[in-house]
């Protein structure tokens, strides 16, 4: 009987930069465009884990990361599409500069798969 292997968990890293739009906002209103329509989009697709991370402090570019671990890329990528047509990106608030998916020890993994690994 072969082992059922488990599915990878990818977490794609999205480098984003505030722009001059979202910085005028005042807190509150920054909070209730999350509330409005953000939160809502990360509740829908719940096998995605999103976590938010500021990074101005220490780097000019990006300003936020946003990393999203998940086993589903189809809800990933549905969660990007409604993220894209929200008003975070479409006002546009924030600029997306690189989309990075990866595997967390892919290497380790191929090699379970192929036989490499002991």
């Amino acid at each position: 009987m072969t082992a059922i292997q488990p599915q990878p968990r990818f977490t794609i890293f999205v480098h984003l930069t505030a722009l001059p739009s979202w910085l005028a906002l005042g807190r509150p209103q920054r909070q209730q465009i999350i509330a409005d329509h953000v939160q809502p989009l990360w509740d829908k697709h719940d096998t995605v884990q999103v976590r938010w991370f500021d990074a101005e402090a220490w780097a000019a570019t990006p300003s936020d990361v946003l990393v999203a671990t998940t086993n589903d890329l189809t809800s990933w990528s549905d969660l990007f599409e409604e993220l894209r047509d929200s008003p975070l990106w479409s006002v546009p608030y924030f600029r997306v500069d690189l989309v990075l998916p990866t595997v967390e020890d892919g290497f380790a993994d191929y090699e379970r798969r192929t036989g490499q690994r002991d």
